[in-house]
């Protein structure tokens, strides 16, 4: 049953609570009505009988009118008393639609505080996903209703870490990484001994600062490694930090401490073992720190701007390949400048971000040209991009990107 039904099915159910004490008053002042009237009726028939008695002389004159005076007090006193009963029943008649208008205006502003609306909402617009699909536009208003309806109950209940989650997946979605570690921030914040949250946020801190391990990305890593030492995240972070200072064997050690807990065939679980291949091969002396990429898989591709695009010949152009199917964080990235646009270039697991972690690693990727109007290698507002269609490896035609589309 959906919200509003229940919601006004609740309400007919309380109203029946608030109606029955006025109703059981009504009822009351109906039938005290109804003994006054009977009342009366026993006065007049012992009137009567006192008449008949006098007439008879059975009793004196001075009997008669005290009788027919204690029967005339007896009337008074109970036609007071009714009186006042049926004035007591009718006082509180202003309240009914005090109460008709005040309790579900109440309730619902109650409800609105603590209680599930704004979630259900959210499930209503989730499962709209499967409709939205198929147009862009349309799909682009969805996300923003999603996430707007989402940020608003991560703004009520801070301490609910589930809101703060979906807001950052949202945004590694979108490329956004400086909002998804705003997001998993606040999502430690509320479950500081978390380890999950902290392995995400310390990965995400990671791929912002440039897959560099600044004071922060280390502190996030350490984190999350004492309060979960098997997470294949954070295993997976400090492997490639040992891997970029040289300790190869530790890097070995760790990789392999991560693939225990992942599905063989997984992405992650294949870019961990290349990884592991070539620390194990430069170990053996097989493979140097340069390796020869002669065999490495390569994707070419042209990139150029739009004609009707202004820009300066010093903004940045940012070239990625993502993977097709699964996280958003580049497989491989190059910065170039617009001014040297259009250009040809060939990118491959030289350029990827993580050890391991490269264009070999994936079996249909995706690329995506941005122009920042920040400078910034998130995507931002304003910013101009274009992505290809989804493409199977190895692919040895040019692809070409024109870069064409405006962020909203």
């Amino acid at each position: 049953m959906t919200f509003w039904p229940m919601f006004v099915l609740m309400l007919v159910a309380a109203s029946v609570f608030i109606l029955y004490p006025f109703l059981s008053n009504w009822r009351r002042s109906s039938s005290n009505s109804s003994i006054e009237q009977t009342n009366v009726a026993i006065f007049r028939e012992q009137q009567e009988q006192y008449q008949r008695q006098l007439d008879n002389a059975e009793i004196s004159q001075d009997q008669f009118e005290q009788l027919l005076a204690d029967a005339q007090q007896l009337l008074l006193s109970n036609t007071a008393t009714e009186h006042s009963a049926a004035k007591q029943s009718k006082a509180g008649l202003w309240l009914l639609p005090v109460l008709i208008i005040s309790v579900p205006l109440i309730t619902w502003l109650t409800y609105n505080q603590v209680g599930a609306y704004a979630d259900e909402e959210i499930v209503r617009l989730i499962e709209q996903a499967p409709q939205v699909t198929e147009d862009v536009q349309l799909f682009e208003q969805w996300r923003e209703q999603l996430d707007s309806a989402i940020a608003k109950r991560a703004e009520q209940r801070p301490e609910n870490v589930y809101y703060w989650v979906m807001l950052a997946q949202s945004a590694l979605a979108e490329g956004d990484l400086l909002s998804a570690s705003q997001f998993l921030a606040a999502a430690v914040e509320a479950q500081p001994e978390d380890g999950y949250l902290l392995a995400q946020y310390a990965e995400t801190l990671f791929l912002l600062e440039g897959s560099k391990f600044s004071a922060p990305v280390v502190d996030a890593m350490e984190r999350a490694f004492a309060v979960d030492s098997s997470n294949p995240t954070v295993l997976g972070l400090k492997g490639i930090q040992a891997f970029q200072t040289g300790q190869l064997q530790l890097a070995v050690t760790y990789w392999q401490g991560a693939r225990q807990s992942l599905d063989p065939a997984s992405s992650t679980a294949q870019a961990l073992l290349i990884g592991i291949e070539r620390a194990e091969k430069m170990l053996s002396g097989g493979e140097s720190v340069a390796p020869d990429q002669s065999d490495q898989p390569q994707i070419k591709l042209s990139v150029r701007l739009d004609s009707s695009i202004d820009f300066a010949p010093d903004q940045l152009v940012f070239v990625a390949v993502v993977e097709a199917s699964g996280p958003p964080m580049p497989l491989a990235a190059r910065k170039l400048r617009a001014g040297d646009l259009p250009a040809t270039l060939t990118l491959s697991d030289s350029d990827a971000l993580m050890a391991g972690r490269g264009i070999s690693s994936a079996t249909e990727v995706r690329l995506v040209a941005r122009l920042s109007a920040s400078g910034s290698a998130t995507p931002q507002s304003g910013d101009w991009e274009t992505s290809s269609e989804v493409i199977e490896l190895p692919f040895s035609d040019i692809i070409s990107l024109i870069i064409n589309r405006q962020r909203p």
